[in-house]
C-alpha cells in the first residue's frame, strides 16, 4: 500500500540535503529515520561521522536495534514485499557493500546513536577542567536534595561580608521568611539552564537596565506592528470615528503606530474596542460615556466597524496582547530585586557546584551547561570542538519539538562553521530534524516548541532546511483520523505563533480499506456524578466489554494527573480486571502510608502527642476513644509521654490492657534497637511486630515496600529519618502496579506519548491542573532579527499594572493553554480503534451543555462545534461495589478497622519466630552499627559511637582508603551528626572525636589491614538466629578471610579508651572480660555460615582510639 506522501518521504532521505520533517502522530517517522540513517552511512568514511540524537535511552536503543535488524535481514535475504520495505532493503544493501569496502564492523557499538544527556556527559568527560565537573560525576534524575543543600549553605552566609549583606537584603524582600526564600531559590536552581549564561552579563545596573529597555522596546514595536497590520484595512474609518468621539468629550486626538511611544494611545483605542474581559464590545455598549451620543453618525459608523472586527479572532488576539504590553520605564523595587539577584545568583551557583563536587553527583542541567562550556565560544572554540567538527558530518535529531534552549545552544555550537563549509561547494554537512510540534507537551521540562517552529521556517544554526510534512496516518482508523482533523483543527487553529507557543493543526490522511465499525471513532460521554464513581464504573464496564469481544485488544486509561486514576483503578479492581500502572496511583493518598508516616513521626519525636495518638488509633492497636481520652487527660499540662503513660495505665478492660501491653513491648524493643539496625529494617521490624502485615490488605503491601524503598533511599543519601524529605519523596512517588499480559494500562498522558493502543479512555476531563504560581522571577527569550534576547522580571506583587512581570506571567498562561490543546491531541491520537473521552459534571438547573472550567480539557472540547454536537449525557449509575474489609482479622470500630486481639497476638508470635527454618541467615545491610559499650545515658558518647561505626564502614567500602581530613569525609560526618540535633558545642566535639577515631584507624597498620580489601570481606554483617523460640539479631562490625594466615577474622570495633590513670594493658583486659561472651557468640555465628573457603576463626576487639587490636583467646 502506497502512502499519500510517498514523494515527500523519498525526498527526505536524500543524504545531500538538510530537512526539517513534521511527523504527526502515527505517520511512521521511525521508518523514515532508519532510511535516512542508512542513506548517510553509505556515504561517510567512518560510521561515527553520522550522529543521531534522541531524548530517551529507550528511543536510542530502539533506533540502533532497528538499523542492525534491517542490516541483518538484508544479509540473510529475508523477503520483503511492501514498497517502503523494498526501499529500506536497497539502502541496507548499499551500507553493507560500503562497509565491506571500508572494512567496517557494523554493530550497535559502532553506530553513533546517543541520547542528548549521554552525549553531553561524554563531552564533559573529555574536557573535565573546562566543563567544571572534574569528569568523575554521576548525573541524577532527582537533584532536589542537592539544590536544597546549596540553598541552605547560601542562606547560612547571610550577614557575612558583602555577599552576606546582599543576602540579608534579599531576605528582607521576603519579610525574612527564610522558608519562602529557600523554596523560590531551589526552584530557580532547577531552571538555571535558561539564565546561567546571561546572569550578571552586564555588570553595572545602568547598562543592564538599558539593554532590558531596548529589548522591551523591540518587543513592543514587533507586537504593535503585527496589530497595526491586521487593523490596517479598517484604520481609515476607525481612527476618525474614535477621534470624533474624543473631541465630543473634549479630549485630544489619538495616533497609533509601531512606535512604543504610541502605546498609551493604543491602550485607549483598545479600551474602546474591547471590554474589560478582553472581548469585542457589543454595539449596545457604544454609548455617550465613550463619546458617542445616541444616533450620531460616528456612533453608527463605530458600531458597524465593531461588527466587522468581531469576525477576526486573530485581530482580537493581537489587541489583547497589546493591552498586556509593559511600559518601557523601569526602576523601583522589582528592578532593584533583579539587580540584587544578578549579583547573588552566581554565588548561589558556586554553592551548588561545591555541593556537586562533595557529593559526586550533578543534575542533567549541569551536564548540559558543562557540555556547552566544553565546546567553547564562537570566538574561542576548544580543541574538543575542533575535533568534533572533523568527526561529525551529519546530524539527525529525533523529537526536536522537545528541545530546550540550553540543548539548542549546544547543537548550535556543535554545528559551528557548517554554513560556511556548505557554501564552499564541498560535500555538504547535513542536518535532519524530525518532530511534531503538535506533540510538544513537555513545557514543565523546559522544552521550547518555538525552536521547532522556527526551524521549519527554513533554518537552524545557520543551516538551510527544507521543510516537509508527513500526512499519512498509519495508526488510527478513518473515524478517529476524521474526528481529529475536524475537532483539533478548530481547537488548534491554522497559524503558528512561536511567540507564545501556538502550533497549527496539520491534517492527516487515513488509510483506505477499513470496514465500518460501530465501536470505532471518538466518543464523548458526560456523567451527572461529581465524585467520578459513575464515570469510573462506566470505564470498567466498557473495558470488560472490549476484553470479552477482543481478548487481545490493548486498552489504556490516560489521565492528566496521577490522582485522577484512583477511582478508575478501584472500579477495575472491583470488576476483576487486571491493570498495570507506572507509579500511577498516588502513594501519599494510601491509608497505610499515613499510618507508617505516623509511626515514623513518633519514632523521631516521642513527645509528639499527635503522632502518639495516631499510633494508638492505628489499625494495629485500635485503642478505644475513652481509653485514649483517659491517657491524654492524665497530665494535660504536658505532651503525652506514651511510654510513661503505657507503663502507668489506669484500670482498663482486659482487651484494652492487653492491646496497650503489647504495643508497650514493641516500643521498648524499638528503643533498644534504635541505631542498631539499618533504618529501613528497623522501621519494618517495628511495623511487623505491631501487627502491620495482618492489618493490611494484600495489595497494600506494595505500598509498604515503596515506603521502605524511600527509607533505603534516605539512608543512601545519608539523611536518616528526615521526615520533611520522606514526606516529599513519597508525595512525588506513585504506586507501582504489576505489569501482566493484556492488562489494562493506566498512565499519565505525558507517559503515553510515543505509544499506541487499540482503545483509549481519557477520564476526568473536567479537572484542571494547578494554577500558575507567581514565581520569584520570570523570563522569556524574545527572538528578533538580531537573535535571542532575554526578558526578565521580578515579582513585584502588583497584579494590576502593566509591568513586565505581569506581561511575562500572561505570556506563560498563554503558553500553558496552547500546550493543553496539544495534550488533548496526544491523548486522542494514541487510539487505533476508538477513544472514549469522559467527564463528571454537575448540571444543576443549567440548560444545555456545561462549558467546563478554564484550564480543563473539557473546556477545550466544549468550545468546538464538532465535539459539543456529539456529546452523550448519562445520569448517575450504580456506584462501584465497596468491599467491607472486616475480615481476615479486622474488626470495625467507628468507621475504622483494627486487628482483633487474637490476630494481634498471632502477629507478635510470628514476629518472634522469624527464621526457624534456616538456623542462620546472613545479609549485608547498610549503616548498621553494633551495640556500643558506652553508658546508655551518655547520649553524645553513644552518638559518637554510632557515627564512628558508620565512618569505618564507609572507609572499608572504598576502593582506596580515605583520609579523615578529606573535605568530602568531613561533610559526610557533619551530615550524619546533623540528624541527632546536638548542641553546637557538642556537635563540634563529636565531629572532632569521630574524625580522630577514623584518622587513627586509617593511619595505623592494623587499622588499614582491617579496613582494606580482603577475601569475603563484610562490614556491619547482620545475622539472625533462633534462640529459645525467639529471633535474636546480631551485627558483626567486620569479618574477612586473611589469605596469608589462612584465618577468618571477626572484628568488633570499640570507640572507648583507657580512663585517667589506667594502663593500656589493664584497659584491654577489662574490655576483653566485658565482651568475652559477645565475641564467643560472634565466632559461633560466623562459624555457622557456609563460606566458600573453610578456615579457623579468630575474634578480636579493635580500639581505634589507641590503635590496638586485642585478640580473644
Amino acid at each position: 500500500m502506497t502512502a499519500s506522501d510517498q514523494t515527500v518521504r523519498r525526498e527526505a532521505i536524500d543524504p545531500s540535503r538538510s530537512f526539517c520533517v513534521s511527523a504527526p502522530a502515527g505517520s511512521g517517522k521511525t521508518e523514515l529515520l532508519t532510511q535516512r540513517l542508512l542513506a548517510l552511512l553509505a556515504r561517510v568514511d567512518r560510521p561515527e561521522q553520522v550522529l543521531a540524537i534522541t531524548f530517551t535511552r529507550k528511543a536510542a536503543s530502539e533506533m540502533a536495534l532497528r538499523v542492525i535488524e534491517k542490516l541483518d535481514q538484508a544479509r540473510e535475504a529475508i523477503p520483503v514485499t511492501a514498497e517502503h520495505e523494498r526501499q529500506t532493503r536497497e539502502l541496507a544493501l548499499a551500507v553493507i557493500e560500503h562497509a565491506a569496502r571500508k572494512k567496517w564492523r557494523l554493530d550497535d557499538t559502532t553506530l553513533n546513536i546517543r541520547t542528548i544527556d549521554s552525549f553531553c556527559h561524554e563531552l564533559t568527560r573529555q574536557m573535565p577542567i573546562l566543563s567544571g565537573t572534574g569528569g568523575l560525576v554521576e548525573p541524577v534524575d532527582n537533584a532536589l536534595p542537592l539544590y536544597e543543600e546549596a540553598v541552605r549553605q547560601f542562606l547560612a552566609q547571610a550577614g557575612e561580608g558583602a555577599a552576606g549583606e546582599r543576602i540579608l537584603k534579599l531576605l528582607r524582600h521576603f519579610d525574612n521568611r527564610w522558608s519562602r526564600a529557600s523554596e523560590l531559590l531551589v526552584a530557580l536552581l532547577g531552571r538555571r539552564g535558561d539564565w546561567a549564561d546571561v546572569v550578571n552579563q552586564h555588570h553595572d545596573p545602568e547598562t543592564a537596565e538599558a539593554v532590558l529597555a531596548e529589548t522591551i522596546g523591540g518587543l513592543s514595536s514587533e507586537r504593535l506592528g503585527d496589530a497595526l497590520q491586521r487593523l490596517d484595512a479598517h484604520l481609515g474609518a476607525l481612527m476618525p470615528a474614535i477621534n470624533q468621539a474624543r473631541a465630543h468629550l473634549g479630549k485630544d486626538p489619538l495616533s497609533i503606530s509601531e512606535s512604543p511611544e504610541s502605546l498609551p494611545d493604543w491602550q485607549v483605542v483598545i479600551g474602546m474596542l474591547l471590554t474589560t474581559q478582553s472581548e469585542w464590545r457589543k454595539p449596545g455598549g457604544v454609548n455617550a460615556k465613550l463619546g458617542f451620543p445616541p444616533k450620531s453618525d460616528h456612533k453608527i459608523q463605530f458600531a458597524s466597524i465593531l461588527e466587522t472586527l468581531a469576525d477576526d479572532p486573530a485581530l482580537l488576539e493581537a489587541l489583547v496582547e497589546v493591552k498586556q504590553l509593559p511600559a518601557t520605564t523601569h526602576g523601583g523595587e522589582a528592578w532593584d530585586l533583579i539587580v540584587l539577584l544578578s549579583s547573588l545568583l552566581p554565588v548561589l551557583q558556586a554553592h551548588l557546584l561545591l555541593v556537586f563536587q562533595r557529593s559526586g553527583q550533578v543534575d542533567h542541567t549541569h551536564v548540559a551547561l558543562a557540555a556547552i562550556q566544553a565546546l567553547g565560544t564562537d570566538e574561542m572554540p576548544t580543541p574538543l570542538a575542533q575535533r568534533l567538527d572533523y568527526q561529525i558530518e551529519h546530524i539527525l535529531i529525533d523529537e526536536f519539538q522537545d528541545t530546550s534552549s540550553s540543548q539548542a545552544q549546544l547543537l548550535e555550537r556543535l554545528m559551528r562553521g557548517w554554513p560556511e563549509h556548505n557554501a564552499t561547494g564541498a560535500a555538504p554537512r547535513t542536518l535532519f530534524i524530525v518532530g511534531d510540534a503538535m506533540q510538544s507537551i513537555y513545557g514543565f521540562r523546559y522544552a521550547d516548541v518555538a525552536l521547532f517552529l522556527r526551524a521549519r521556517k527554513g533554518q537552524f544554526a545557520g543551516v538551510a532546511l527544507e521543510s516537509v510534512t508527513l500526512t499519512q496516518n498509519f495508526r488510527s482508523r478513518p473515524e478517529v483520523v476524521a474526528w481529529v482533523n475536524e475537532a483539533l483543527a478548530e481547537i488548534m487553529g491554522a497559524e503558528d505563533a512561536p511567540h507564545y507557543g501556538r502550533v497549527r493543526h496539520v491534517k492527516a490522511d487515513s488509510l483506505p480499506g477499513y470496514e465500518p465499525s460501530a465501536h470505532s471513532g471518538v466518543h464523548i460521554t458526560l456523567f451527572e456524578d461529581e465524585d467520578g464513581r459513575g464515570e469510573a464504573q462506566f470505564i470498567a464496564e466498557q473495558a470488560a466489554d472490549i476484553i470479552a469481544r477482543e481478548c487481545d485488544a490493548s486498552i489504556a486509561i490516560l489521565v492528566r494527573a496521577r490522582s485522577h486514576a484512583n477511582e478508575v483503578a478501584t472500579a477495575l479492581e472491583h470488576a476483576g480486571i487486571a491493570f498495570s500502572g507506572d507509579a500511577i496511583q498516588s502513594l501519599i493518598e494510601q491509608p497505610i502510608i499515613n499510618d507508617l508516616l505516623a509511626l515514623c513521626r513518633y519514632l523521631v519525636n516521642p513527645a509528639d502527642t499527635i503522632a502518639a495518638v495516631s499510633l494508638l488509633r492505628g489499625p494495629w492497636c485500635g485503642v478505644a476513644l475513652p481509653t485514649l481520652a483517659e491517657l491524654l487527660t492524665a497530665h494535660p499540662e504536658r505532651p503525652l509521654n506514651l511510654m510513661h503513660a503505657l507503663g502507668h495505665m489506669p484500670a482498663l478492660t482486659n482487651d484494652e490492657a492487653q492491646r496497650l501491653e503489647q504495643i508497650f513491648a514493641v516500643l521498648q524493643w524499638a528503643e533498644w534497637k534504635r541505631d542498631r539496625l539499618s533504618l529501613s529494617i528497623w522501621v519494618e521490624q517495628i511495623w511487623l511486630r505491631l501487627g502491620g502485615a495482618l492489618s493490611t490488605r494484600s495489595q497494600d503491601l506494595r505500598c509498604v515496600e515503596a515506603f521502605l524503598a524511600s527509607l533505603r533511599k534516605a539512608e543512601q543519601l545519608g539523611l536518616g529519618l528526615n521526615l520533611d524529605w520522606l514526606e516529599r519523596d513519597i508525595a512525588t512517588s506513585g504506586l507501582e502496579s504489576p505489569d501482566t499480559d493484556h492488562a489494562v494500562k493506566i498512565m499519565t498522558l505525558h507517559k503515553a506519548k510515543g505509544l499506541e493502543f487499540d482503545y483509549v479512555f481519557m477520564p476526568h476531563l473536567q479537572k484542571r491542573a494547578r494554577a500558575l504560581q507567581r514565581e520569584l522571577i520570570r523570563w522569556h527569550w524574545h527572538q528578533d532579527d538580531d537573535g535571542r534576547r532575554l526578558l526578565i522580571a521580578a515579582n513585584d506583587d502588583d497584579k494590576q499594572s502593566r509591568t513586565l512581570y505581569n506581561y511575562l506571567n500572561w505570556l506563560q498562561k498563554n503558553k500553558d493553554q496552547e500546550e493543553l490543546k496539544r495534550l488533548l491531541y496526544v491523548g486522542v491520537t494514541r487510539a487505533k480503534v476508538a477513544a472514549y473521552l469522559t467527564a463528571s459534571i454537575n448540571l444543576g438547573d443549567e440548560e444545555g451543555l456545561p462549558e467546563g472550567v478554564s484550564g480543563s480539557l473539557l473546556r477545550l472540547l466544549m468550545s468546538t462545534e464538532v465535539a459539543s454536537s456529539r456529546v452523550t449525557i448519562q445520569s448517575t449509575v450504580d456506584q462501584p461495589f465497596r468491599k467491607d474489609p472486616s475480615a481476615n482479622g479486622l474488626e470495625r470500630q467507628s468507621s475504622r478497622y483494627r486487628l482483633t486481639l487474637d490476630a494481634q497476638k498471632e502477629m507478635q508470635s510470628l514476629a518472634r519466630e522469624g527464621a526457624e527454618q534456616a538456623h542462620i541467615t546472613a545479609t549485608t545491610t547498610v549503616n548498621t552499627p553494633a551495640p556500643l559499650s558506652l553508658a546508655a545515658d551518655n547520649r553524645v558518647e553513644r552518638i559518637i559511637g554510632v557515627v564512628a561505626h558508620r565512618a569505618l564502614e564507609l572507609a572499608a567500602s572504598e576502593e582506596s582508603l580515605l583520609s579523615a581530613q578529606d573535605p568530602q569525609v568531613q561533610t559526610w560526618i557533619d551530615h550524619n551528626l546533623s540528624h541527632y540535633a546536638l548542641a553546637p558545642q557538642s556537635a563540634e566535639q563529636a565531629k572532632a572525636r569521630v574524625s580522630k577515631l577514623l584518622e587513627h584507624a586509617l593511619t595505623c597498620e592494623t587499622g588499614r589491614w582491617i579496613l582494606g580489601a580482603q577475601i569475603d570481606a563484610q562490614s556491619e554483617l547482620a545475622i539472625s538466629r533462633v534462640e529459645a523460640g525467639e529471633v535474636k539479631n546480631y551485627v558483626v562490625d567486620r569479618t574477612f578471610l586473611d589469605e596469608r594466615e589462612g584465618v577468618r577474622w571477626v572484628i568488633d570495633y570499640k570507640t572507648s579508651e583507657p580512663m585517667a590513670g589506667e594502663t593500656v594493658a589493664d584497659f584491654e583486659a577489662r574490655e576483653c572480660d566485658a565482651y568475652r561472651e559477645q565475641l564467643k557468640n560472634y565466632v559461633e555465628l560466623i562459624g555457622g555460615i557456609k563460606w566458600e573457603v573453610e578456615a579457623p576463626i579468630k575474634a578480636a576487639l579493635y580500639f581505634p582510639a589507641i590503635q590496638q587490636l586485642s585478640v580473644y583467646e
